[in-house]
C-alpha cells in the first residue's frame, strides 16, 4: 500500500445525511453519568473518488433510576482528492484503505458528530452532556452491521 501524505484540503466533506436521531428523554439532572457506543460503516466510489462513513452513536444511562437514552445514525460523504494513494487492491481483487486514512476520515465525522448531538440534546433534559474526544483507532474497530 501506497504511504501517502494525507493532505487536509484534499478531503471534502460535502454532504452529511442523519439518517436517525432518536433521543429518548429523563428527568433532570445535575449529572449525567452516561456509556458510548460507535460504531462504523463504510462504502466508496473509487471513480468519483467518494468515500462515505457512516456512524451509529449510542448513548444511555448508567443508571436504573434515571433512564435515558439516544441513538444517532449518521453518514458524512467526502470527496477525496488522488483516493487511488489511499488504497490498494489485492489479488482477490479485495479493496483495502490505508488505516491511517480511514482513521483520519472517521476523526473527522466523529468531532462533527459530536456537534450535532449536541446540539440536538440542548433542548433535552441531556443538555449537560458532552460527548468525550474518542480514538478514531478504536472506533475503527467497532463496524456496523
Amino acid at each position: 500500500m501506497k504511504d501517502s501524505k494525507i493532505i487536509p484540503e484534499n478531503i471534502n466533506l460535502f454532504h452529511i445525511n442523519i439518517l436517525e436521531s432518536d433521543i429518548t428523554d429523563s428527568k433532570k439532572l445535575d449529572k449525567i453519568d452516561f456509556h458510548l457506543n460507535v460504531a462504523h460503516s463504510i462504502s466508496h466510489n473509487l471513480e468519483d473518488e467518494r468515500v462515505k462513513i457512516g456512524l451509529v452513536i449510542n448513548i444511555g444511562s448508567k443508571s436504573s433510576s434515571n433512564e435515558f437514552k439516544a441513538l444517532f445514525n449518521i453518514d458524512f460523504h467526502y470527496k477525496v482528492k488522488d483516493l487511488s494513494h489511499f488504497y490498494e487492491l489485492k489479488e482477490d481483487s479485495e479493496l483495502v484503505f490505508s488505516g491511517i486514512f480511514i482513521s483520519t476520515l472517521i476523526g473527522i465525522s466523529f468531532s462533527t458528530a459530536r456537534g450535532i448531538i449536541y446540539q440536538r440534546l440542548a433542548a433535552t433534559n441531556m443538555n449537560n452532556i458532552i460527548l468525550p474526544v474518542v480514538s478514531p483507532s478504536k472506533i475503527l474497530f467497532a463496524k456496523k452491521n
